[in-house]
């Protein structure tokens, strides 16, 4: 792969030349000269194969709405870097779910008051942090929306409903994204 930056002759080329090579443009002064890629007739796909290409055209989808919304475009823009345009970035942003980093509950001990810090990441920003707590048997205790903090990592919930019975429950954190992703932990509480 050859690439031409600041040359006037190749400025703005692209597409192919016969079957040998291919003309790509990325950012605003570069040209890069690639093997053209051969085509693969009638391939056969893993499950796995399958699932990532329906993700990759739903991201497709998603990336070209962000394009056709102003707002959103403006969003992804502050967050390009030269050479990557808002199109890859919101792709890049439906194709990657946020992460569930740790689940803090040191502090909880079936008290109003008490608290449970989640720290949730993402490539471009967690948009919401949920926190459920869950009796031994199952059952639903109390659940709402935890509070990011001035780390913009550390997510807390304060909890409101009295559980004398937390030990051998447990807690589920659910994370999302502005695509909205959707990470899912649960953890036991000791």
């Amino acid at each position: 792969m050859a690439k031409s930056e600041n040359n006037e002759v190749m400025f703005g080329a692209r597409g192919k030349i016969g079957n040998l090579v291919v003309f790509k443009n990325f950012g605003e002064n570069q040209t890069v000269i690639a093997k053209r890629r051969k085509k693969i007739i009638n391939p056969k796909y893993t499950i796995e194969q399958e699932r990532t290409k329906e993700k990759f055209r739903d991201g497709v989808v998603y990336a070209k709405g962000v394009i056709a919304d102003a707002d959103l475009t403006a969003r992804y823009k502050r967050l390009a870097k030269p050479g990557i345009s808002v199109y890859n970035l919101a792709l890049a942003d439906f194709c990657k779910a946020p992460q569930i980093k740790a689940v803090d509950i040191s502090e909880y001990n079936g008290l109003v008051g008490d608290y449970i810090r989640v720290r949730a990441v993402d490539n471009f920003g967690v948009t919401a942090v949920k926190v459920s707590i869950y009796s031994a048997s199952g059952n639903l205790i109390e659940s709402g929306t935890a509070i990011v903090q001035s780390n913009n990592l550390d997510w807390r919930y304060n909890c409101t409903i009295v559980n004398p019975d937390f030990s051998g429950g447990y807690l589920r954190a659910e994370a999302s994204d502005f695509p909205g992703n959707l990470t899912v932990e649960d953890v036991e509480i000791d």
